[in-house]
C-alpha cells in the first residue's frame, strides 16, 4: 500500500467517527434516550438470562457490604460450639493417635453432655463409615446414641441425578424425611430412592437426621444454605437445622413454606468467631474427671465440630476465606431457631427494576431535559448502593448493583450524548452568505438546562441554525465567573429559521431584549 493510499485510508476512518458524532448531536434527545433505554433492556434480559456477567460484580459487592454492616442480630446464647481444634489434637495424639479418633472417645463426651441436659446436641461430624480398628469404639459410641434423648446427625446429600441408582428409601431413614400430607397420597408400591451418604452406624441411622449441605455459589463461596430438599415424588429431606427446631417445638415444621426448598441468603453474624467455643479436649478431661474448668451444657444447643484447618472443614463465607463449617452451621442453626431469615429479589425482578430504571430515565429526558440529570450521573449509583446496603439491615435484601452499573453507564452516554449536541449546535465555523444572525440579551446567566432547551427547539425547527454564546463559567459556591458575556445569545442561521427562532426565542428563555435580525456579511 502507498503512502497516499495509507493516508487516504486514515482520513477515511478519521472522518467516519466524526460524521456519527455530527450526526447523533444533531438527533432529538428524547429519540436516543429512548433507544439507548430499549438497547440496554434487551442487555438487561440477556445478561441476567444467559450471561450472567453482572452477577460476579453483584456477588463482590454484596461481600464487602456483609463485612460493613453497621449492625447484625447477637448469636444466641444457648449456642456453644464444642472445637476439635488444633490444640485438642495435639494434646489427644499421644494417647489415641491421629484423627480419627476410637469413637469411644465421643461416646465419653457425649454422655457428659448429655448428663447436663442439653436442648439439643448437634453432630457437625460424618459416621459413614464403620471403625474396622476399633469396632469397640463404634459399639461403645452406639450405645451412647441409643441412651441419647438430644442427639441430632449429618448426612450428605449426593446430586439429585444419582437418586434414581441409589437404593436408599425413607423407610430405612425415617428421620430426615419432613412428616407431611403428601406422604400419605403418595400411590402405594412406590418407593423412592435418593442418594446420600447415609450414617454406617445402626443407632445413628436411627437417631434425628438432617442433611448438612452447603449451597455455594459459581465462585465457591458460601452464602445460602437449603432448609429443606423436595424430592421429585412430593415429600421433603430435612436439614440439620431443621431437625433441631422440630426437636425444641415439636409441629412447628409443618408450617414451613414450600420457599424453603429453595437456597436461601444467611443471615451472618457481625463477624466470624462470635460463638463461644470449648475445646474438645478439655470437655473429654471434664467427662475422665481431669479437668477443673467449669463448663455447663444445660439448656445449650451444642454444635460439635472441628475448626482444626487440618481436617479441611473450611470454606470461604463473606464474612472470612477461611471459615470453619461448624461456625457456618451453628449461623443456621441459629437462625432456624429464631426464625431469622434474609430474602432477596429474584434475578427476574432485578431485571425489572434495573429496565423500569432507564425507562424513568428516558422519560425524564423527554419531560425535564438531559441537562437535568447532571446531578445524577454520581448521586443515582450512590443512592441505589445506599439502598442496597441499608437492605442488608432489614429481612429482605434489595440488590440494586444490577440497577446502579446500568444507571451509571446510561448517564454516562447521555453525558457523551449531551457532548456531541454542544459539538454540533455551537460549532459555527463560518457564516455563509446571506445567513441571518438574531441575538438575545438575557436577565440571567445562561445554564446548561437552558442551551438544552433551545437545542431541543433547534432539532425540530431550525435545523441549519446555530448558537453562538459564551460557556456559564461557574466557581464555588455556584458563582458566574464572566457574568456579562453569559447573558448573551446568538442565533445564526438561514433567514427563516433565524425569524422564526425570533418568536420562539423569549418563550424558551427569559430575554429582556431580542434584536432584528440582520444579515451577516460573507465569509472571508
Amino acid at each position: 500500500m502507498t503512502r497516499i493510499a495509507r493516508r487516504r485510508r486514515l482520513s477515511t476512518l478519521w472522518r467516519a467517527p466524526s460524521g456519527l458524532k455530527r450526526w447523533l448531536g444533531a438527533q432529538r434527545p428524547a429519540v436516543v434516550t429512548w433507544v439507548l433505554a430499549a438497547f440496554f433492556c434487551l442487555w438487561i434480559l440477556v445478561d441476567v438470562l444467559l450471561l450472567q456477567l453482572s452477577t460476579g460484580v453483584s456477588r463482590a459487592t454484596y461481600d464487602r457490604m456483609v463485612k460493613s454492616r453497621l449492625t447484625a442480630a447477637a448469636p444466641d446464647p444457648r449456642l456453644v460450639i464444642v472445637d476439635i481444634d488444633e490444640a485438642s489434637l495435639a494434646r489427644m495424639s499421644n494417647e489415641f493417635g491421629r484423627w480419627p479418633w476410637p469413637r469411644d472417645t465421643l461416646a465419653t463426651v457425649l454422655d457428659h453432655i448429655e448428663r447436663q441436659d442439653p436442648a439439643a446436641v448437634v453432630w457437625d461430624i460424618s459416621f459413614a463409615d464403620a471403625d474396622r480398628i476399633s469396632p469397640g469404639g463404634d459399639a461403645a459410641f452406639n450405645a451412647s446414641v441409643a441412651k441419647s434423648a438430644h442427639s441430632h446427625f449429618a448426612v450428605i446429600r449426593l446430586p439429585s441425578g444419582n437418586d434414581a441408582h441409589s437404593k436408599i428409601t425413607r423407610e430405612q431413614l425415617p428421620t430426615l424425611w419432613m412428616t407431611d400430607a403428601l406422604a400419605a397420597v403418595r400411590p402405594s408400591g412406590i418407593t423412592s430412592t435418593v442418594a446420600m451418604i447415609a450414617p454406617a452406624l445402626r443407632d445413628v441411622a436411627r437417631s434425628r437426621l438432617g442433611t448438612n449441605n452447603a449451597t455455594p455459589d459459581v465462585d465457591g463461596v458460601v452464602r445460602r444454605f437449603r432448609l429443606a430438599e423436595a424430592l421429585a415424588d412430593g415429600s421433603r429431606l430435612m436439614s440439620l437445622p431443621v431437625s433441631v427446631v422440630a426437636a425444641l417445638r415439636p409441629g412447628s415444621i409443618q408450617t414451613l413454606s414450600d420457599s424453603a426448598t429453595q437456597a436461601s441468603l444467611i443471615a451472618w453474624r457481625q463477624r466470624s468467631g462470635l460463638y463461644p467455643r470449648v475445646a474438645f479436649a478439655d470437655v473429654f478431661a471434664q467427662a475422665e474427671g481431669g479437668s477443673s474448668k467449669a463448663m455447663d451444657f444445660k439448656g445449650k444447643i451444642v454444635v460439635i465440630g472441628s475448626t482444626a484447618p487440618s481436617l479441611h472443614d473450611i470454606h470461604p463465607t463473606p464474612l472470612s476465606p477461611t471459615m470453619p463449617g461448624v461456625e457456618s452451621l451453628a449461623t443456621v442453626i441459629d437462625n432456624a431457631v429464631n426464625a431469622r431469615g434474609l430474602a432477596e429479589l429474584s434475578p427476574l425482578a432485578q431485571a425489572v427494576a434495573a429496565m423500569l430504571l432507564c425507562a424513568t430515565l428516558a422519560a425524564w429526558v423527554q419531560w425535564r431535559g438531559i441537562a437535568s440529570l447532571a446531578p445524577a450521573l454520581v448521586a443515582l449509583p450512590v443512592a441505589l448502593l445506599v439502598a442496597t446496603f441499608a437492605s442488608l439491615h432489614g429481612p429482605v435484601f434489595v440488590d440494586l448493583n444490577l440497577s446502579a452499573g446500568i444507571g451509571l453507564v446510561f448517564l454516562a452516554l447521555l453525558r457523551v450524548f449531551d457532548g456531541f449536541r454542544m459539538d454540533h449546535w455551537l460549532s459555527v465555523q463560518a457564516l455563509a452568505p446571506g445567513a441571518r444572525l438574531v441575538s438575545a440579551l438575557l436577565r440571567e446567566p445562561i445554564t446548561d438546562a437552558d442551551l438544552s432547551r433551545v437545542m431541543d427547539k433547534l432539532a425540530k425547527l431550525g435545523r441549519n441554525t446555530r448558537l453562538v454564546c459564551a460557556e456559564s463559567q461557574a466557581t464555588w459556591p455556584s458563582v458566574v465567573r464572566w457574568p456579562a458575556t453569559a447573558c448573551c445569545l446568538s442565533l445564526v442561521g438561514p433567514s427563516d429559521e433565524v425569524e422564526s427562532a425570533a418568536t420562539w426565542l423569549p418563550r424558551v428563555l427569559k430575554c429582556v431584549d431580542v434584536s432584528p435580525t440582520c444579515v451577516a456579511p460573507a465569509a472571508q
